[in-house]
């Protein structure tokens, strides 16, 4: 939830102020309805990202003095 949590502001934002960047939660938006499995594939990466990060965390020792 925390992971979605920080991309929910790319849905809308980038669409107000009108920019040409392609965010990443713009692209799973925007092939959500076209193109649902790739959707899917696209809104996995920061989960993976997510958790390649807490992997590295936990296995430095950096959560043991919490």
């Amino acid at each position: 939830m925390f992971t979605f949590s920080l991309s929910l502001g790319d849905y809308i934002t980038a669409q107000i102020i009108g920019g040409k960047l392609q965010m990443l939660g713009n692209v799973v938006y925007q092939n959500f309805a076209l193109n649902l499995p790739f959707a899917a594939a696209v809104a996995l990466i920061p989960v993976i990202v997510m958790i390649v990060y807490l992997a590295s965390v936990r296995k430095s020792g950096a959560l043991d003095n919490l």
